[in-house]
């Protein structure tokens, strides 16, 4: 008597969140990055060390207001820190998981104030789901969704992309730069890739193909993880998207394009992605478009009053409190 195989399916997996978050206003955090641009030695971009890059908005709160409104479902909240907590958590919570730089990454690698370089130990974290969500503090769900959103039924990983092709130019600016060198790298590697630039914001992974992906770029995954802070050589989480796409474990959605639009007002759907740069006069855009995830991009450009009506709205559109925070 053969016992019937049952049919994997995502809808009974569960699926962790990651965000990673710091505090740029507390003062032992800013002296070791004092300390460690000092001898640095090395010249680095604005965007590499410029305030936007670590500051905290009260971002991560709203965050976890719009996860509990609009995805429920997702099992465990891993928060990464350098030995920081907010105030106003509930760690308490079953769900939430404080997960300080420590536990993921060596000694020689801290401190980091590198988002790529935790960026290349994501599947190092204690007990995170194979199916997992990667989120900046800084992004939202706008909308309801559920697991089919982000997850195939097999279990392969939605990557969603922006309309922006990656072409043969020298790219200037490091976001730009790290972007076509990890979509390079794949390609040079395997022989194809995606040639577009990803949405910027929430993604989905599986714990299992970024380990295969560390294992074939082992020696650049390993300087990205020794670089204290944002380099041009260092390596985007973007190449777990193109690695996956070109191994065909996973499948691309180009978001925000003229079809996807319409296709999405033909059937009375929000869109599925919007990047907004964080500048006050642009805010609305979120309500106008009602995406189901959103980003308030803090730049070089944006301004306390930027981030202060930034702080109006969100408080405005997710005014309950959640469980994930002290009452």
């Amino acid at each position: 008597m053969t016992s019937e195989i049952k049919k994997f399916s995502i809808d009974d997996n569960p699926i962790d969140i990651v965000y990673l978050w710091c505090d740029s206003s507390d003062e032992t955090w800013r002296q070791k990055k004092n300390e460690e641009l000092e001898k640095y030695g090395k010249s680095l971009d604005n965007d590499s060390v410029g305030e936007c890059r670590f500051i905290d908005n009260d971002e991560l709160r709203y965050s976890l207001r719009s996860l509990e409104k609009f995805a429920p479902w997702i099992n465990n909240i891993f928060i990464v820190t350098d030995k920081q907590v907010p105030e106003w958590l509930d760690v308490n919570n079953p769900k939430i998981r404080i997960i300080d730089h420590t536990q993921i990454l060596p000694s020689e690698a801290l401190p980091t104030f590198n988002s790529m370089a935790i960026e290349t130990v994501l599947h190092k974290i204690p007990n995170l789901s194979e199916h997992f969500l990667y989120a900046n503090d800084d992004m939202f769900f706008g909308n309801f969704v559920d697991k089919t959103f982000f997850f195939n039924e097999d279990g392969t990983p939605i990557f969603r992309f922006s309309r922006r092709r990656i072409i043969k130019k020298l790219y200037r600016r490091l976001y730009g730069y790290t972007i076509a060198k990890a979509y390079k790298m794949v390609k040079n590697t395997i022989g194809k890739s995606f040639p577009y630039f990803p949405h910027h914001n929430i993604d989905a992974y599986r714990k299992s193909d970024l380990e295969k992906c560390c294992l074939e770029f082992g020696e650049e995954f390993e300087n990205t993880m020794l670089q204290k802070f944002r380099e041009k050589e260092s390596i985007q989480r973007s190449i777990y998207e193109y690695y996956s796409l070109a191994k065909g474990i996973g499948s691309a959605k180009i978001v925000n394009n003229i079809s996807a639009k319409f296709s999405a007002f033909l059937i009375s759907q929000p869109i599925d992605s919007v990047l907004v740069e964080l500048k006050e006069s642009k805010i609305r855009y979120v309500d106008k478009n009602k995406p189901c995830l959103f980003c308030f991009n803090d730049c070089l450009k944006t301004t306390d009053n930027d981030r202060l009506a930034m702080q109006k709205f969100l408080e405005k559109k997710f005014p309950k409190l959640s469980s994930f925070e002290i009452k």
